[in-house]
């Protein structure tokens, strides 16, 4: 029998052993003494047989294992956008073989009417996919009646199976993430059954899909078998895939619960912007892993629905929570949505709307609202710093905007991690983050004057030496100040692999100043160090570890600069399946051979002039 249990007393409160309130989002004795009211939540649902100490260790370490996944190129020629934010100008719509989208996602169109029907409806397509008969319009499995809210509580921990054609936990239907997690198993039909046993099921699942997920969810995330898969899809992504840290390794940390799966479920039933954009995201996901794109028609009904949604939302006043789930979903349609938007400026100035009322202490900030902003710059440091053709759309205003403060970066995330130097979302120094964006900005700077000018040197800026000696200090500031921290009393409490991350992004970020900025040659010996250190730290990191899916940005600034063979193949292969959340990042090994070709035939060739020679299609504009 399942009982519900409430949430319970604040971390705070269980720290100094006083009552407390349960007040949301910010407990009376927290506001009183102006602390971060940082929830301790328990499961809402409970299982005798399921949650035994020795269930949950083993179910753990089961959890810690690598997921194996495939990465599918995408081909398609990039597009300029107009300088114009996306509140003012919305993205253009999608077009199918057969046709537009049909009318009723016009601007002014209610979402809400398009989506009590399935996305087959709403996209006239001709190509069927296996599934394409199935009575989608009436929010239950092909088969029965209207599933209830209830039902869907107990459906929502299955999925479906081929070879039994009913019911089964999500782990015993052996679908391992990014291998074989079918869309059939789901749309296989059969009656819903309880579940028996919970043992072997992941660490974070039930909380995932009970307490943080729950119940009645809205009706845009019933309209079909696709939403509901996706759903479930993008709940394994979120425990498996985002977090770049064993779990072993920060489970023991008192009042520490996953940061992905105790924010993005919660603030998706809640904002409508967010849900289309996650369903986009899995739906993209899918695609990228399997190279399946039956999804197709979900992944652009929910584009466009979540752009629009995005649109309304960011033409009003509203709350800090709403703002951080538009921050969100702003950053996953920039690089998953099947409209093209100004989403990074839009999100931009949300984040800096957000920050300025968290400086003025205008309302109780959410707890961890570190989830959003930290996707957010890190998706902002990684386009500044690839090899994208420059973009208007970030400048030196916005991302001094949305720099990190210094509160922030002491605090670390939270209490847990005070003794860390490295940011466990980042899983790198918070102190690096703001002169990465300003590192960031020069490479923009000089990409965009070798793009108006054959032979344009730095010093036509007249304050490009300060900028440049600007950067450079704060990068050697953090440094000294994470050295004062590891070298200390009571040193550091990050992981070795954790450790071998944040010297490989130091050293990379030197590579940036230096090799870029300042123009030293691959062959001087300082850049030759620097990217020793980068290969000797990634080498640290064991490619079943979860903190490799942080090593594409290190490893291919260092890979840019690599001159020794052996060091070229090696990168290559690491770049090749780093794991984690699978993006669009166009063929990385080929980028860097084209990059070796160029560079080895005119070994003096400076940055930016070798990238001007770089054939388009080798651009690469991510490198998260």
């Amino acid at each position: 029998m399942q009982h519900q249990r409430r949430r319970g007393a604040c971390l705070q409160c269980v720290k100094k052993k006083r009552r407390c309130d349960h007040k949301w989002p910010q407990c009376t004795q927290c506001a009183k003494h102006k602390q971060m009211c940082q929830l301790q939540n328990f499961r809402v649902s409970t299982t005798s047989s399921g949650h035994s100490r020795g269930g949950r260790g083993q179910a753990s370490s089961s959890s810690s294992k690598r997921s194996t996944l495939q990465f599918v190129s995408e081909s398609g020629s990039a597009q300029v956008v107009p300088d114009t934010p996306v509140t003012s100008v919305l993205p253009s719509t999608p077009e199918s073989d057969d046709g537009p989208i049909a009318a009723s996602l016009d601007v002014g169109a209610d979402i809400s009417a398009a989506t009590d029907f399935d996305d087959a409806a709403v996209l006239d397509f001709s190509d069927r996919s296996p599934h394409a008969g199935l009575p989608y319009g009436d929010m239950g499995f092909p088969g029965e009646g209207t599933l209830s809210m209830a039902a869907l509580a107990t459906a929502s921990q299955l999925v479906f199976s081929d070879a039994t054609a009913g019911l089964l936990p999500l782990d015993d239907a052996s679908v391992a993430l990014g291998t074989s997690m079918s869309h059939d198993q789901i749309n296989a039909g059969g009656e819903l059954v309880s579940l028996s046993s919970t043992g072997d099921r992941a660490p974070y699942l039930d909380v995932t899909l009970g307490h943080y997920c729950p119940v009645p969810w809205p009706s845009d995330m019933l309209a079909s078998p696709d939403r509901r898969f996706l759903w479930q899809y993008f709940l394994r992504i979120a425990e498996s895939d985002f977090l770049c840290l064993d779990w072993d390794e920060v489970s023991h940390l008192y009042g520490f619960q996953h940061p992905y799966i105790t924010t993005l479920p919660q603030m998706a039933l809640a904002n409508e912007a967010l849900r289309p954009a996650i369903f986009c995201f899995a739906a993209a996901q899918y695609e990228l892993r399997h190279g399946d794109g039956r999804f197709g028609r979900t992944k652009a009904v929910a584009g466009s629905e979540a752009a629009r949604a995005l649109s309304r939302q960011a033409a009003r006043d509203t709350d800090d929570a709403n703002i951080l789930a538009m921050i969100s979903a702003a950053t996953l349609l920039q690089y998953f949505g099947t409209e093209r938007g100004e989403y990074l400026r839009l999100a931009s100035r949300l984040v800096s709307t957000y920050l300025a009322r968290a400086k003025a202490g205008r309302s109780s900030p959410p707890a961890f609202p570190e989830v959003p902003l930290t996707e957010f710059r890190w998706g902002v440091i990684s386009t500044l710093c690839s090899l994208h053709h420059p973009t208007t759309s970030l400048d030196a205003d916005i991302c001094r905007m949305i720099e990190m403060s210094q509160r922030e970066i002491e605090q670390n995330y939270s209490q847990a991690f005070e003794h860390w130097v490295s940011h466990p979302i980042y899983t790198f120094s918070p102190r690096l983050v703001n002169p990465l964006l300003k590192i960031g900005l020069l490479l923009q700077t000089q990409l965009r004057q070798a793009e108006h000018a054959e032979h344009v040197e730095a010093s036509a800026d007249p304050n490009w030496a300060s900028r440049v000696s600007q950067a450079e200090d704060m990068l050697l500031e953090a440094r000294d100040r994470d050295m004062k921290v590891s070298t200390s009393m009571l040193g550091s409490a990050d992981p070795a692999g954790v450790v071998a991350l944040n010297e490989s992004m130091y050293a990379a970020a030197a590579i940036l100043i230096y090799a870029r900025c300042h123009g030293l040659p691959a062959t001087a010996p300082f850049i030759r160090r620097q990217t020793q250190i980068v290969f000797d730290e990634v080498a640290k990191i064991p490619p079943s570890s979860h903190v490799s899916f942080s090593i594409i940005f290190p490893l291919f600034i260092a890979g840019c600069e690599a001159i020794e063979q052996h060091m070229r193949d090696v990168i290559i292969e690491r770049l090749r399946d780093p794991g984690g959340v699978t993006y669009d990042r166009g063929d990385l090994g080929g980028t860097l051979k084209h990059i070796w070709g160029i560079r080895d035939m005119e070994p003096g060739l400076p940055w930016p002039q070798w990238v001007k020679k770089m054939d388009a299609q080798y651009r690469t504009s991510c490198l998260m």
